[in-house]
């Protein structure tokens, strides 16, 4: 028996999909919630096995609830639920299972249960979760629009005010992931971190500065104007990385 829970602001859209559920002999739905500041406490509850998720709810973000209900050990299948398509990649980076289109339809929602009853069958969850597939994009955004960008045309990341800074192509950017979540992204593409608020695409520095305290400053090919700061934090691995 699998067992789901539902999340939507929107109570007629949650008994349409329990009516599509209903239909499944081996599906038991736990519960439902239109509010997202208890669906942690909720999911944490009931342990479902599939959560389908509004990504539009009235006072959270639900990708971000999303990546936060996916963080947990053993987390639950989160099927995104939306009018929208252009969340669909960023759904799939945070490696939710599936993204479905409203209004539903039974064959639409048959196939996302399908897709987790085969991946469950192959008593392999495990190693399905962890396989690792090397993407050598990043989803970005700018004036609405999302671009899958090469990896390699940027030049740098910051952190700014809370906000997840890409310079590349001589604009800015932004993007979902936290710093340390690029950090382990990036490892072996070449990026360093240099400071809490930096990641830097080693192929684009163009001089590195001595500074006070035995630290340094990185000038970027490109971007004179811009001075990245590597901190005592850092140093050791940026030194040996780069050998200094």
């Amino acid at each position: 028996m699998l067992k789901v829970f539902i999340v939507d602001d929107e109570k007629y859209i949650r008994d349409e999909l329990k009516y599509f559920l209903k239909k499944y002999k081996d599906i038991e739905i736990v519960g439902e919630t239109g509010d997202g500041e208890e669906v942690m406490e909720l999911i944490k509850k009931l342990s479902p096995d599939i959560v389908f998720l509004d990504i539009q709810l009235q006072h959270m973000n639900g990708l971000l609830l999303a990546r936060k209900i996916l963080d947990q050990n053993n987390p639950p299948f989160v099927i995104l639920a939306t009018a929208y398509n252009e969340y669909a990649i960023q759904g799939f980076e945070i490696n939710v299972c599936d993204y479905i289109l409203k209004p539903f339809s039974q064959e639409r929602i048959k196939a996302s249960i399908d897709r987790i009853k085969k991946q469950i069958n192959t008593d392999d969850k495990d190693a399905i979760e962890n396989e690792e597939v090397e993407i050598n994009k990043l989803c970005v955004s700018q004036n609405n629009r999302f671009i899958l960008m090469d990896i390699q045309e940027i030049q740098y990341i910051e952190s700014r005010h809370q906000d997840m800074i890409v310079h590349a192509r001589g604009e800015e950017y932004r993007c979902n992931f936290s710093l340390k979540e690029l950090e382990e992204r990036f490892k072996k593409k070449r990026f360093i971190r240099t400071h809490k608020s930096y990641i830097v695409n080693i192929d684009c520095i163009d001089e590195i500065i001595p500074w006070f305290n035995y630290t340094y400053k990185i000038k970027i090919k490109g971007k004179e104007e811009s001075e990245i700061p590597v901190s005592r934090n850092y140093l050791k691995k940026f030194k040996k990385i780069l050998g200094i």
